[in-house]
């Protein structure tokens, strides 16, 4: 089994909080403030002392359907366990645990009989929900519009659809009427000419019935393998000189508009994977380029034309993302920038 990069867990995070956010727009009618919305899901969630339940994943595209059953049981925010029972995601497998103590993340990946254990750490104000300004600029970069009552997991819910026009993707939201928390959401967005979409709900839900602390305990296997995680070494440097000198690869930079500057640079040594990243900023706004020589992973999206070359490009709201491979170096561009400068400045990269 693979397991997600962490560009794919950042997408997911991204899903889930709009679903939450979303979700607090249900009792306050079709035109809702956000800053009433991020007060009162503070509010609900402080109620929510434990969650527990089982969830089904469904990923559609024009060529695979993939589903994931999976039991979860959830003390937030520290604490929680996923145990898949059934998939056939190409990302998991059956029976694979994830645990989160509070202070140790245990991943069991159970097609390959092997333990990753993770350090952890919490803060209290990161780790809440989600902060009112982060709500209020969500809700404020998507139409909210509320379309009436439901029911899931036998538990009623609100229904509220969020539309985000530059991305052409729209979520629609089932939120529990008690405690204000995401039991569905479904999303759909168009890539190119294709149509994606990806479905979580829970069949069954449970909150505030009293987990026992052995809930998030886990004791690996007697045969299987167990590796501590060791983060790859990271440093700063202050110039792309530096970074292009201690690379096994040559490093040019884009050409951004004249508002950018660059600020800092960051080498990742992981083995036989060495990263580079860049970082420009103008004022409020910040572009980031990374190199690597690790192309193990297949690129996917939509396609787009780099110069003499071909990469792929993914949105996220204003965030644009465009990736390409060349000469067994993989270059990625990130930022707020239009999609024709993000291409532009792209192909100017001497590779």
């Amino acid at each position: 089994m693979t397991r997600p990069t962490p560009r794919l867990t950042i997408g997911l995070l991204l899903v889930a909080l709009l679903t939450v956010t979303a979700g607090c727009a249900a009792a306050l009618g079709d035109d809702p403030d956000p800053e009433r919305i991020a007060d009162e899901m503070e509010d609900r969630h402080e109620q929510i002392e434990d969650i527990q339940g089982e969830r089904v994943l469904t990923v559609e595209t024009p060529n695979s359907t993939q589903r994931t059953v999976m039991a979860v049981a959830e003390r937030p925010p520290e604490q929680s366990r996923q145990e898949v029972l059934e998939t056939n995601s190409e990302w998991q497998s059956d029976g694979d645990v994830t645990v989160n103590d509070g202070e140790t993340m245990f991943m069991y990946d159970a097609s390959e009989n092997t333990v990753t254990e993770y350090n952890v750490s919490y803060d209290a104000e990161s780790t809440a929900f989600a902060n009112e300004e982060l709500i209020a600029n969500a809700l404020n970069e998507s139409d909210v519009s509320y379309e009436g009552s439901d029911t899931v997991a036998d538990r009623d819910v609100h229904v509220i659809e969020l539309t985000d026009t530059d991305t052409n993707r729209t979520t629609t939201v089932w939120v529990d009427k008690e405690f204000w928390y995401p039991l569905k959401y479904e999303t759909a967005m168009e890539r190119g000419d294709q149509q994606l979409s990806t479905t979580m709900v829970f069949e069954e839900v449970a909150f505030n019935e009293g987990l026992d602390d052995g809930t998030f305990e886990f004791e690996p296997p007697a045969d299987a393998t167990v590796e501590q995680y060791e983060p790859p070494e990271t440093r700063t440097v202050d110039s792309l000189a530096a970074v292009d000198d201690e690379t096994p690869y040559d490093v040019s930079a884009p050409e951004l508009p004249d508002r950018f500057e660059f600020h800092e640079g960051r080498l990742t040594d992981a083995g036989d994977s060495r990263s580079a990243y860049l970082s420009y900023t103008a004022a409020d706004e910040r572009v980031g380029f990374s190199v690597t020589n690790n192309t193990a992973r297949e690129l996917s999206g939509e396609t787009v034309e780099i110069g003499d070359t071909e990469g792929v490009i993914s949105e996220y709201g204003d965030m644009r993302s465009v990736t390409w491979d060349c000469d067994a170096v993989r270059y990625s561009l990130s930022g707020e920038l239009d999609r024709e400068t993000l291409v532009d400045s792209a192909a100017s990269v001497s590779c």
